[in-house]
């Protein structure tokens, strides 16, 4: 007899993944809405920092490539966390109750959303990339293909470890309201505190040490080691952090999937 608890269904993974893409895709509001922010964020950072001068590992960077790097980087943070959102969403009007009475384990459920999740963030972070480089923010260089193509597998570990934590949170939210606070006090000081807007020796160093504990700063720091070439920390030392950070919240958010109750 197969224990539903634990047996994977892969068939099922997928369809609730593309329903994740599908529910992407056909809200057009939305859709247009987070591709907006993006080249919100791009523009007005970008024309804010024009001016400064940033230097690592002795490489002049245009400030421009550098505010685009980390903005493609933060789009995860904000995609993967509002994303996990709509496991609240489904509580909410009901339909996670009938996903938790279909023949497929709750770790069937939580693997579909998380992928379905990834790849929503995948398509946007790409589309921003983009937009930032028909723009010439990296300039006009034929190598920037292959890095856009290196970039999707930076990307999905990133995803991975911020979908986990959205996962992890919504399935302990009872309303939204409290969404207010899971964006003040843990969306916002990743956001700010991860390197993307700010370089890592041009900052005091009490913001040095803030940076280095934010576990999303070295995601940060690894797109600018595959989209510029230069990095502040070791691209072994980003890997690990990600893989660590993706592991241990996708171990969280089944945990909290597994134990989450639907009234």
């Amino acid at each position: 007899m197969i224990n539903r608890t634990y047996s994977i269904n892969y068939a099922a993974i997928w369809i609730l993944a593309k329903r994740e893409l599908y529910e992407f895709f056909r809200s057009k509001t939305r859709l247009i809405t987070s591709i907006a922010q993006g080249l919100l964020f791009l523009l007005i950072f970008s024309s804010g920092f024009a001016f400064i001068d940033i230097n690592i590992d002795g490489v002049a960077i245009d400030s421009r490539a550098f505010v685009a790097s980390g903005i493609a980087a933060i789009i995860i943070l904000f995609n993967g966390i509002f994303g996990g959102m709509s496991i609240l969403r489904d509580k909410m009007f009901g339909f996670m109750k009938e996903l938790i009475v279909a023949p497929v384990s709750r770790r069937t459920l939580m693997t579909g959303k998380t992928l379905g999740l990834t790849l929503q963030t995948l398509i946007h972070v790409e589309i921003l990339l983009g937009l930032s480089a028909a723009m010439g923010f990296f300039g006009y260089d034929i190598s920037l293909i292959w890095r856009m193509l290196l970039i999707v597998p930076v990307a999905f570990l990133a995803s991975l470890g911020i979908v986990g934590m959205g996962l992890t949170i919504s399935t302990r939210l009872r309303d939204f309201q409290s969404f207010g606070v899971i964006q003040t006090f843990i969306v916002m000081p990743m956001f700010w505190f991860s390197g993307a807007l700010f370089a890592f020796n041009n900052v005091p160093f009490f913001m040095q040490v803030i940076i280095m504990c934010n576990p999303f700063s070295y995601s940060v720091d690894l797109f600018r080691a595959v989209l510029l070439g230069v990095s502040f920390f070791p691209v072994w030392l980003d890997i690990t952090v990600m893989t660590l950070f993706g592991i241990i919240f996708i171990l969280l958010g089944a945990r909290s999937f597994n134990r989450m109750e639907v009234s």
